[in-house]
């Protein structure tokens, strides 16, 4: 039975480069990986383009959020699971957003419908990866 807690020797709380490290992925989203998620018929190559621009900001996005020690190649510890959902939900995200350009949605006969300015699911999987800054 282990007995560790923050006041024993080799305690790993998990904060700073101890983030957890779960499966760590060969790379960030693709392009396919977008138009999957989405079901979205790759041959139009209009909606490529649009999931392409999607994807690209949402890994500036990640990347600009993200201690580096995750989001760098060639580190142990390059882009955990996390860290790729969060991408690729983002960029669906953003897909999505071209339909909301004044952050609302119509929704039938349900009227309109505020498109909020942050995916909590996004949030949750980048949170254990961020870059603490104080200042």
């Amino acid at each position: 039975m282990s007995t560790s807690s923050p006041w024993t020797s080799g305690f790993d709380p998990g904060f700073g480069h101890g983030a957890p490290q779960g499966v760590v992925t060969t790379g960030w989203p693709t392009v396919t990986d977008v138009q999957n998620w989405l079901r979205i018929d790759p041959a139009a190559t209009s909606e490529q383009t649009v999931a392409d621009q999607a994807l690209a900001a949402a890994i500036d996005y990640i990347t600009m959020r993200s201690d580096p020690v995750w989001t760098t190649p060639g580190l142990p510890g390059f882009l955990p699971a996390g860290l790729f959902q969060a991408a690729l939900l983002d960029a669906c995200r953003g897909y999505r957003r071209r339909d909301s350009v004044d952050g609302t949605v119509g929704w039938g006969d349900m009227g309109i419908v505020r498109v909020g300015p942050k995916d909590p699911e996004v949030e949750k999987y980048l949170s254990p990866y961020l870059a603490v800054v104080f200042g």
